[in-house]
């Protein structure tokens, strides 16, 4: 991979084309770093070029994703601990239920309630932490597909399917074969800030890039739609599980 030095600051990069792509663009995100993007059959500027014309956004990318990685806490699974779902807090609440075969996870009278058929484990059990991962995912299957369908009736869109990961970086996004990537944490965030993203990705349906045609189609479908970038600018690095 190739390092740039960026006034005293070494960068490492890399170079990709999209056949999305419309024009050229930097990327930077924690799980692939900072990337030159082209569009099929463009490779000017030279990337060294771009990147030096563009340190300072360069610089402050990196920067905001330090700082977010730093303020990032590690979940423990202790009796007590907040866990959000859309939008509303619950405490998780461990119990020991030895008539079930495995780990059930439920919300109950404001609590998140895992029933262990063993004694209350460790805070930092993995088998807590998966059983919560898949309750979110179920919920996140049972509620983004549904919830994309009635938006993109909405607004007209239509798109193949809805497809639940768990991504370190990315809410939400659109593929070239219109399907669209959700992220099973959005079930944390409140009902607006999640129908955000969902039109965010709709909208990526006519309009491949961030160009201002896009914006302007995201406000015409979600009016609010600063308040909830702001809001996951803010608040997405503790949506973890």
């Amino acid at each position: 991979m190739p390092v740039i030095d960026l006034d005293g600051l070494p960068v490492s990069y890399r170079v990709r084309t999209s056949k999305r792509a419309k024009r050229i663009s930097l990327r930077y995100s924690m799980s692939a770093g900072l990337e030159v993007v082209y569009p099929a059959g463009f490779r000017q500027p030279d990337p060294e070029s771009l990147l030096r014309e563009r340190s300072a956004w360069v610089r402050k990318a990196i920067a905001r994703f330090r700082e977010a990685n730093a303020n990032r806490r590690l979940r423990e699974y202790r009796a007590g601990e907040v866990f959000l779902f859309r939008g509303v807090s619950y405490r998780l609440k461990l119990e020991c239920a030895p008539s079930l075969k495995r780990i059930k996870v439920s919300l109950a009278d404001g609590h998140l309630v895992v029933a262990s058929p063993e004694a209350t484990p460790p805070a930092a059990d993995a088998g807590i932490r998966a059983a919560i991962e898949s309750f979110y995912r179920a919920q996140a299957q049972r509620y983004l597909p549904q919830r994309a369908e009635d938006l993109a009736r909405r607004h007209g869109f239509k798109f193949e399917r809805v497809r639940i990961k768990n991504q370190k970086t990315r809410w939400g996004s659109c593929s070239a074969k219109r399907n669209i990537n959700l992220n099973l944490r959005l079930m944390m965030a409140p009902d607006g800030a999640i129908d955000y993203v969902i039109t965010h990705e709709l909208c990526h349906l006519r309009e491949l890039n961030h160009n201002p045609a896009f914006w302007a189609l995201v406000e015409t479908c979600c009016p609010e739609f600063r308040q909830w970038k702001a809001w996951f600018k803010q608040h997405g690095p503790s949506l973890i599980l």
